[in-house]
């Protein structure tokens, strides 16, 4: 790999794009004693997701040595990787963001090539040791508690998970079931589509940064915004001084959306509106509930539609009967709640707040940067698509585009530079749609 040093720029000042493997080791399955592989790395990708509870990473390898033969490399090896840089000296950055550890296993050797009788080509396909762990298992007990507890029993004692960040156990109706012989991680996703606080859904992912998180969008919520990145045509510091690392390490590189926003897709999801209809069969009851979009809680100060967009005379918040819910209860199965009681009242705003997420979902490519993780709240400020001499400080932001994001996705890229894609989704909007007159004046 070309960048296995810190890089400085022409003025001699660190770069925040620059980075380091500082360790790479390999376990063989017929050594003892690790191999260090940092100078066969030509490319290492990263990627952690919301809806992920592991790291997947990949790694493109050129063998100059024979290694695949003579470590007999079968996919199925431990390797552990420590990546990071040095900061530009009074930088704002934090020194605890610079430095990744993980753990990792090989889960496939693929796309093996040979350009010349001395080299040749593989990559390895890793992922956290849980996801192997997992396939080797079934959880066939019964269980009993907040929906939140036994996923957390499930990640320590089936799953033996020990980078375990925070275990957000707010769900608070206790819950009791039965495991239909599941892998532990299916079961995990199972109960996480019962599992609520304050009627929003919660995640389980894993970060490079700090490890796995259980955690829900209220909590996400009520986050303050870790980092803030800036669309902009220009540069106020001088290459080389701290100031400058700084404008650049929260930089956009790129800006680009690969979603529409759609209000026809967020009333199909029920998004504004939806109903629920329950079959009691303990009681004999059949039980209707409505659900309508009203002031929910949200990232920006606006919401994502218009209160006069109407569907033949009715609101987007008035169309209950664009999307429908069934839950068939048994209250009287067990003496506390069984499986299905949390969706009684929570599916309906559960799954419209789910769903708003994707609203509005961004691309934004930057520098690496060591602290970001999935999950967290960003602030972003976007200039308006104007040249710069149309424009005064008090008028070139767009702040349509501009505001809160929740980090939805991941890519890291380590090749001649750190890079990294984030996947944004937000849920409202920078500024009242229904507003007739802009407040900024004209471009």
């Amino acid at each position: 790999m070309s960048n296995q040093s810190e890089v400085t720029n022409k003025d001699g000042g660190l770069s925040p794009s620059s980075y380091v493997i500082k360790k790479a080791e390999l376990f063989p399955s017929n050594k003892s004693k690790p191999v260090d592989i940092r100078q066969m790395f030509m490319t290492l990708d990263f990627v952690e997701s919301l809806g992920t509870p592991y790291i997947e990473a990949t790694a493109f390898l050129q063998d100059a040595g024979n290694f695949l033969s003579i470590l007999k490399l079968n996919g199925n090896e431990k390797v552990k990787i420590t990546i990071g840089r040095k900061k530009q000296a009074d930088s704002e950055a934090l020194d605890e963001n610079q430095k990744w550890e993980l753990d990792l296993r090989v889960i496939e050797l693929s796309d093996y090539s040979r350009t010349s009788p001395s080299k040749q080509f593989y990559k390895l396909r890793m992922s956290s040791p849980w996801l192997i762990r997992n396939t080797a298992k079934q959880v066939v007990n019964a269980f009993d508690g907040t929906v939140a507890s036994v996923i957390e029993k499930i990640l320590k004692n089936n799953l033996s998970i020990e980078r375990i960040e925070k275990i957000n156990t707010s769900s608070k109706e206790p819950v009791k079931g039965i495991f239909p012989s599941m892998q532990p991680l299916q079961a995990a996703v199972w109960l996480l589509n019962n599992c609520y606080e304050e009627s929003t859904p919660f995640f389980l992912y894993e970060t490079c940064k700090k490890g796995v998180y259980l955690d829900s969008l209220k909590s996400m919520f009520e986050k303050e915004s870790t980092h803030k990145f800036e669309l902009k045509a220009f540069f106020s510091s001088n290459p080389g001084t701290s100031e400058y690392y700084d404008e650049v390490s929260k930089r956009i590189i790129k800006f680009s959306s690969p979603i529409n926003y759609s209000q026809f897709s967020n009333v199909n999801k029920g998004v504004y509106a939806s109903k629920v209809e329950m079959i009691d069969i303990f009681n004999k009851k059949f039980i209707v509930n409505e659900y309508r979009y009203s002031d929910n809680t949200k990232f920006n100060k606006f919401q994502p539609f218009s209160n006069n967009d109407e569907v033949d005379g009715s609101k987007l918040n008035q169309l209950v009967n664009s999307k429908s819910y069934y839950v068939s209860l048994n209250p009287g199965s067990f003496d506390k709640s069984n499986i299905h009681s949390p969706l009684n009242n929570t599916i309906m705003k559960g799954e419209a707040y789910h769903g708003a997420l994707s609203t509005n979902t961004m691309e934004m490519d930057i520098v690496g940067d060591f602290g970001l993780e999935v999950g967290n709240v960003i602030d972003v400020e976007v200039s308006k698509a104007s040249s710069a001499d149309q424009l005064d400080e008090s008028t070139m932001i767009d702040k349509y585009l501009s505001g809160k994001y929740l980090i939805k996705k991941i890519n890291s890229n380590f090749y001649e530079k750190f890079t990294q894609r984030l996947t944004l989704v937000r849920d409202s909007v920078g500024l009242d749609i229904d507003e007739k007159e802009s407040n900024e004046g004209d471009a």
